[in-house]
């Protein structure tokens, strides 16, 4: 006989019971994208999505601007679970872990993920950045709209990358401070109190511009830029790389493409587990921004600014969205349709699993 070993009581929580095997289905509120998959697809009806456009306006106080995600509007957290589960109805089947395209839901059999086991089918997707071909930019830090990606990088020493001279002919230098002023990489110190007057030019800051020189108003700066003047003969090549490690963080990443979409040398690669279309009724829509705030992929923002020109209500990015439906379920004038063409998953003997991986198609 199964039998509860442990209460449900916060948003993140875990369900277990004990028989010949140990089941535990725990859940991540914040990781959780609100799709409802779990809720349609449990057998025994345990699940229950919260509406998730009033958490997530709790979440981001939004001005409709969609992919613009301003400090000042966005909360850390949730003060609401996104869904709740029925411990006395659930049977720890594992369709919803199984199933959910965010992997908030897991299921373990004896410590072990099901998604490790191969008798359960599992998505097929993927996101990853090869750092053989990455240069750290940041721009899939910057577009990712989970801040799943991050991207740390060590620059070179701007020292290496520059050559020159420079010195100062005090008998002629009269301490005005113009150079100082001037100086872009403020490597120059100048002191010109009466009597104790100096002056100081920090060669690990200077970049050899010139400036300096041809401000001066009597000459007394003498410099040389030698890259300028002769090219890159005695920089070593080796000084100039950017190093350093691009992490996708899997719990968060929910495989929208934004990184493969903005990477400027083809190292973010991703695959997403559903094909399938989104469709916006422009007529029916409200600009409401429910969409816009649910969808974890920012394919859908709502334009801040409108003009003499007509312009759609909604702007859909199709190539972010995942089809995972939260749009849809949230929209208050049904004027969004997601559908499911194609699923890709790995194989499995059990026709139950087939048939609930083969409903999520449309």
């Amino acid at each position: 006989m199964i039998k509860n070993v442990k209460e449900v009581k916060d948003k993140d929580f875990n369900i277990e019971r004990s028989a010949e095997e140990i089941r535990n289905l725990s859940f991540k509120n914040h990781v959780c994208i609100g799709c409802g998959i779990c809720e349609s697809t449990c057998p025994v009806s345990a699940i229950e999505l919260e509406e998730i456009g009033a958490i997530s306006r709790n979440k981001i106080n939004t001005t409709f601007s969609g992919h613009d995600k301003l400090p000042q509007n966005i909360h850390k957290g949730f003060d609401k679970a996104k869904l709740t589960i029925d411990e006395h109805k659930c049977v720890l089947c594992g369709m919803c872990s199984g199933l959910c395209p965010a992997d908030a839901l897991e299921l373990t059999i004896n410590g072990v993920p099901i998604a490790n086991i191969d008798s359960y089918p599992h998505f097929i997707s993927f996101a990853e950045i090869d750092d053989d071909e990455c240069i750290y930019c940041q721009k899939c830090q910057t577009a990712c709209p989970r801040d799943a990606i991050t991207v740390e990088r060590k620059l070179p020493n701007r020292a290496d990358l520059v050559s020159g001279e420079i010195e100062v002919n005090e008998d002629d230098c009269i301490y005005c401070g113009i150079c100082k002023e001037m100086c872009p990489a403020e490597a120059i110190e100048v002191d010109s109190v009466t009597g104790e007057e100096s002056i100081v030019i920090d060669k690990d800051k200077c970049v050899y511009c010139l400036v300096c020189k041809k401000s001066c108003p009597t000459d007394a700066i003498k410099a040389v830029c030698r890259i300028c003047s002769y090219g890159d003969y005695d920089i070593n090549p080796e000084d100039a790389v950017v190093t350093g490690s691009a992490i996708i963080d899997q719990e968060l990443c929910v495989k929208c493409g934004w990184c493969e979409g903005v990477c400027p040398t083809d190292a973010a690669k991703h695959k997403k587990p559903f094909k399938g279309s989104l469709d916006v009724d422009q007529n029916k829509c409200q600009t409401c921004g429910a969409c816009a705030d649910v969808c974890p992929c920012d394919a859908l923002t709502i334009p801040s600014l409108k003009g003499p020109v007509k312009v759609d209500n909604v702007i859909k990015r199709d190539e972010y969205c995942i089809r995972c439906g939260a749009c849809e379920k949230t929209c208050p004038n049904d004027a969004i349709t997601v559908k499911i063409t194609n699923v890709d998953y790995t194989p499995t003997n059990s026709k139950t699993w087939i048939e609930a991986l083969e409903a999520l198609k449309n």
